[in-house]
């Protein structure tokens, strides 16, 4: 009989899902909004349709814009414009970096200071005073239904993960539509996160029934997706990888990651590299170091060769005897860098990995990687 462990499971943001989504952006606004903040990246084209719809119904607007990786104190000086003016309500509408602003902006707006890099908990309930409505227009990070935002700290020269129930978005409208204008690079970037966050959700120690009910078949099918968006821009797959970007937000925030985000999160505070083009190129070497792990049990290489089969099945092995030959060999052909590129030297490989074996993500990795281990990694992906 199926042993099913105790778990609990969140999900507090209202998720609306669908082509064409984002013309119920009205019906998600609190009927007295009269000031409202959009926070987009710096092309007009992927929030077009929101702005339209905002504009068609008369509702003035205040844009701010996110033009790369937020920070501390990016997040800051946008607090410092904004914090004696009333805000009814903050709508983001663009990549992981664009929501995550969204969600660090408001923690610090209803704290009314600045942001430092320590953690902050605001209850949810007082967070809905004041409402953040996130529209993705990438694949990827699954940020809208997560209780974290992701900034660079100046100070620790790393990246932190500002965590708390007061972060989670009070409603999240996932349109494959917006989606379809990012440049090729951004979703082959934003969907590797996607894929990786699945499989590090399915695997990670800390998963439960749920998440990994939820991972599982999404790797497949975002992989699957992927490919079809990349390879052959298959407008009809953008509703699977969409599916992808979101269950791995649920997965992730009820199950947790593993290496490759502890990884990808140290690299991404010292290099100024995509957090995507790390996880994809991680992947490999990390479940490489996994499945060869003396503290990998047998139930963890049971997962481990299913995600492997799943990624096999999809990316046939150039080397029969290498089941990730076939990924690797494709994400070459579609030039993801390698970490030398973003900057990445031999002689810092021992630090890194040794910061990275401390990182949230990599403690709950399903088998406790050393700092040697890491070194591998990392020099793997050199």
């Amino acid at each position: 009989m199926l042993q099913v462990t105790p778990f609990s499971f969140s999900c507090k943001t209202q998720v609306h899902f669908g082509e064409n989504a984002s013309q119920r952006l009205l019906d998600n606004l609190p009927v007295t909004t009269q000031n409202i903040v959009l926070i987009k990246g710096v092309s007009d084209r992927a929030s077009a349709p929101v702005r339209a719809v905002l504009s068609h119904a008369g509702l003035a607007y205040e844009t701010q814009i996110c033009g790369s990786e937020p920070s501390i104190d990016s997040i800051n000086a946008l607090w410092l414009a904004l914090k004696d003016r009333q805000v009814d309500c903050i709508i983001a509408c663009g990549g992981g970096s664009v929501l995550d602003t969204g969600k660090a902006l408001r923690l610090a707006l209803l704290k009314g200071a600045p942001l430092d890099d320590r953690d902050f908990t605001i209850d949810h309930n007082d967070a809905e005073q004041m409402p953040l409505i996130v529209l993705p227009t990438t694949a990827g990070t699954g940020s809208e239904v997560t209780a974290n935002a992701v900034l660079s700290s100046e100070t620790k020269h790393s990246k932190i993960s500002l965590r708390g129930q007061g972060l989670v978005p009070s409603v999240a409208i996932v349109d494959p539509a917006l989606m379809r204008a990012a440049p090729k690079s951004v979703t082959l970037y934003a969907g590797l996160d996607a894929v990786v966050q699945n499989i590090e959700a399915y695997t990670s120690a800390f998963a439960t029934p749920f998440s990994r009910a939820l991972a599982q078949p999404a790797i497949h099918s975002t992989l699957s997706a992927l490919r079809a968006v990349i390879d052959d821009d298959r407008q009809d797959a953008w509703a699977q990888l969409a599916w992808g970007s979101l269950s791995s937000g649920v997965a992730l925030a009820n199950g947790g990651l593993g290496a490759v985000h502890g990884l990808a999160a140290v690299l991404g505070g010292v290099y100024d590299a995509p957090h995507g083009a790390l996880c994809g190129r991680l992947l490999i070497p990390v479940m490489t170091a996994n499945l060869a792990s003396s503290a990998s049990t047998p139930a963890i290489q049971r997962d481990i060769e299913l995600c492997l089969n799943i990624i096999s099945d999809i990316f046939t092995p150039i080397d029969p005897a290498q089941k990730l030959s076939g990924l690797e060999a494709w994400l070459d052909a579609q030039s993801l860098p390698r970490l030398a590129h973003w900057g990445i030297t031999a002689d810092r490989i021992d630090i890194l990995a040794t910061a990275a074996a401390t990182a949230s993500s990599s403690l709950k990795n399903p088998v406790k990687l050393t700092p040697a281990e890491l070194a591998k990694v990392l020099n793997d992906g050199l």
